[in-house]
């Protein structure tokens, strides 16, 4: 072993003497100037000073891949210092520095045992099945109480196929990219590189958007509730945007003095964290941009990973000696002692945290953040090594990308691998991502090509029919289609209508005040009849299990919050968190609590000069809208005495508003028929006034992503609109209604338009998915 040592170190510092000699032959450039230039460079590299310190140091062997960053970015200054054309990965140049990092991790000595060392199983836990090697995976054990594996699952088959296949291979440009992510529904992949996100729907592999490339931006990630996507750049800003738009939400946030590389959401959307190579880590308020508190602080070194617990807390994945350390998110402060590791570049939690991903030169490591210990020997690539990691929603796989261009899956609970590598690319892959459904994975790396493997695809083996056929061209074209009108049975005209929050129901307001449910799939009644009261704010509560919709009023008071609340008034309006219900009340505006709680502290009023016709909050809660006769006003309810603020509109008097699900457009119909569609953050007001109907406008409903805005007519047409340009671009107007039409919904899913009219009949429209491969939205 000493034998061993000696020479590792010996050739580890002769490798730091040629790349110090390298630095001068090339006008010896500062530290901080080598991270500018590997930031600005477009070639997704990072190259914090400490990294470079080590490097030039020989205090530790780095990565495969950021060995060949330095080099490259070294080789991009002539021997005057001056700055030249990055050479790219297949340069001649570097191949003896490739040559020199293979003989040198051959020569580095393993690990001891103690570090592989499975942690001790509790009293009258199965133990190891005689015959384990000392440090392999136990072949049979029982977890103890409270460990992170809660409960039996059916293990992965450990050989044979894992059910992934490639179903896309999606290109860009020139630039590699070194990071992806899914949004929490799957329906929206996000990649970064060459400083810009690329936004994908990876179901069908195509290109719906992007951010940048003047962004510089380094890291990416998803809010809890897929709206909002938050960046991170070289230059220390993170920054949030409305993914409705593509539009920036707020100030940047600033505090960082080096590129912003990780990035995580409390569970609840409110805070953001980010972490920065300069090792600081900073919470934000997400509804202000402002700090959220102090900087977090008690670690010693740069931050690769972070996760919030279900419990609030915050884990942290620190890179050097000190590999993880625990934040309490709201003293500010670190939680017990860290916890020790192998050298690593990358890091990666499970989304419950309770499994620490680490990989270094030895492979990939799997840790209990729980107890600190080591669960098993390292996961090694033969003849390859890993560079990113990833585990699936359940925290049983964990995949890894490799330099041989495969990505290889781990099953977590006996450290056995599940199939066969994933083949689909010729490139050294960087990072890897599961879906939340686990049934997708996103690969890339070194070339401008992500890999989206889908796991199990349904295949027919029959060729679809012509109709079929037929409609899928129609809707790829941006044509609706229409579906079979349905009577509501009654002869009495319908009002407006809402989905459930699982769009397993359809809820029908009619003019002998009663609600009707309808199964929006088969289009058929339900049994489920809601009888309204005669006065006061009602509204409906969905409870979590998807079951029927219950009737809320004050006159039947309750000791919880509402679960999921629906108005299908325009005068009521329910807070997102379901504790604040607004409504018109005796000429006035009302905030009431939905139930008795005596810790709730109600604003009495706003008080409007006239009553308001229809009122909303804000998605965060913070903002209350209101439409009068011919102006909207605007609350801001963190204030003690909240002053309105109005909105001119200069037309006829008003007679529909709804809010964008980000609570960003606000959207205006007049008695006379025209729309506007204000910047309600910015209260800018709008370019033009668009002529939708012949006569008044009755409902306007947004697309849960923001893209589309339905109006209804009392000229019984439906239009849509496209609110990125503002335009009715986006199909044909929706006719087949014979008197006028009273509402508008959008399924939560967004593929459905249901409407309402006054000729008793309920009319369902399948609707093409919006291209947003356009033009950049305003």
């Amino acid at each position: 072993m000493g034998t061993v040592q000696n020479g590792f170190d010996e050739e580890l510092s002769r490798l730091a003497g040629d790349l110090r000699e390298l630095r001068i032959e090339r006008g010896n450039p500062a530290y901080r100037k080598l991270e500018a230039r590997a930031s600005k460079s477009g070639a997704g590299i990072r190259l914090p000073v400490a990294t470079q310190s080590d490097a030039f140091r020989g205090k530790r062997l780095l990565s495969l891949d950021t060995l060949m960053a330095l080099v490259r970015i070294l080789y991009s200054y002539d021997e005057f210092g001056q700055e030249t054309v990055v050479p790219p990965h297949s340069s001649p140049q570097l191949e003896p520095w490739r040559s020199r990092w293979r003989a040198l991790a051959s020569l580095q000595p393993t690990a001891p045992d103690r570090a592989r060392a499975v942690p001790a199983l509790a009293p009258g836990d199965a133990k190891a099945v005689p015959g384990d090697a000392p440090g392999s995976w136990p072949a049979k054990a029982v977890p103890a109480p409270g460990s992170w594996l809660v409960a039996p699952a059916p293990p992965y088959t450990p050989t044979g196929g894992s059910g992934f296949s490639v179903a896309h291979r999606l290109t860009v440009r020139e630039y590699p990219n070194h990071g992806a992510v899914f949004s929490p529904d799957g329906r929206m992949l996000a990649t970064v590189g060459g400083g810009d996100v690329h936004l994908w729907d990876p179901v069908r592999g195509r290109l719906v958007g992007e951010i940048g490339p003047e962004e510089h931006i380094v890291a990416v990630t998803f809010s809890p509730d897929g709206r909002t996507l938050a960046t991170g750049d070289d230059q220390g800003a993170g920054r949030l945007w409305d993914l409705s738009d593509l539009t920036p939400v707020g100030p940047a946030l600033l505090g960082h003095e080096a590129a912003v590389g990780v990035l995580a959401f409390s569970p609840d959307g409110r805070v953001l964290v980010t972490a920065a190579d300069d090792e600081s880590v900073r919470p934000w308020n997400t509804a202000t941009g402002e700090p959220d508190g102090a900087p977090y602080i008690g670690h010693f070194g740069e931050v690769r990973a972070l996760v919030f617990l279900p419990g609030g807390d915050l884990l942290a994945g620190i890179k050097g000696r000190h590999v993880l350390r625990l934040w309490d998110p709201v003293a500010g402060a670190s939680v017990g002692e860290p916890m020790p590791g192998h050298e690593n570049e990358v890091m990666a939690f499970s989304p419950d945290g309770r499994l620490l991903a680490t990989v270094g030169l030895d492979g990939t490591r799997l840790w209990d953040t729980s107890t600190g210990a080591a669960l098993g020997g390292p996961l090694v690539v033969p003849d390859g090594s890993t560079l990113g990691a990833a585990f699936s929603p359940d925290g049983r796989l964990l995949a890894t990308a490799c330099d041989d261009g495969t990505v290889r899956l781990w099953d977590t609970a006996t450290g056995s691998p599940v199939g066969d590598p994933l083949a689909g690319s010729d490139m050294a892959l960087h990072d890897v991502a599961f879906s939340s459904d686990g049934r997708m994975l996103a690969a890339c790396g070194e070339r401008d090509t992500v890999v989206v493997y889908h796991r199990n695809p349904v295949t027919t083996g029959s060729v679809p029919s012509l109709g079929a056929r037929s409609a899928a061209a129609m809707l790829r074209q941006g044509h609706a289609l229409a579906l079979p009108p349905v009577s509501s049975g009654t002869g009495k005209p319908l009002g407006r209508l809402a989905f459930s929050p699982d769009g397993s129901r359809l809820l029908v307001q009619t003019a002998d005040r009663r609600i009707l449910t309808w199964d929006p799939e088969t289009r058929t009644r339900l049994q489920e009849v809601l009888t309204l009261p005669l006065g006061g704010p009602w509204g409906l509560e969905f409870p979590d299990d998807g079951g029927p919709a219950a009737l809320w009023s004050r006159e039947a008071p309750r000791t919880a919050p509402l679960r999921a609340p629906v108005s299908l008034l325009p005068h009521v309006s329910f807070s997102a968190d379901g504790r604040l219900v607004a409504t018109v009340r005796a000429g006035g505006l009302s905030l009431l609590p939905t139930a008795v709680d005596p810790t709730d502290v109600v604003t009495e009023g706003p008080d409007p000069v006239s009553a308001p016709f229809a009122v909303a909050f804000s998605p965060e809660g913070r903002t209350l809208v209101a439409a009068h006769d011919t102006m909207v006003t605007r609350w801001d309810l963190t204030q003690r005495d909240p002053a309105g603020r109005d909105l001119e509109t200069h037309g006829p008097k008003l007679g529909a508003m709804a809010l964008s699900p980000s609570g960003r457009l606000l959207a205006i119909g007049d008695l006379v028929g025209t729309l506007q569609l204000w910047d309600h953050a910015t209260q800018r007001p709008p370019n033009q006034r668009l002529v939708a109907h012949a006569a008044r406008v009755y409902d306007l409903a947004f697309s849960p992503n923001g893209r589309l805005l339905a109006s209804a007519g009392a000229d019984g047409v439906v239009k849509v609109l496209d609110t990125r340009t503002r335009g009715f671009a986006v199909h044909p107007p929706l006719t087949g209604h014979s008197g006028a039409v009273r509402g508008v919904a959008f399924s939560p899913d967004g593929s459905l338009l249901a409407t309402s009219g006054e000729d008793g009949t309920l009319r369902f429209w399948v609707l093409p998915e919006p291209d947003t491969r356009g033009a950049r939205p305003k």
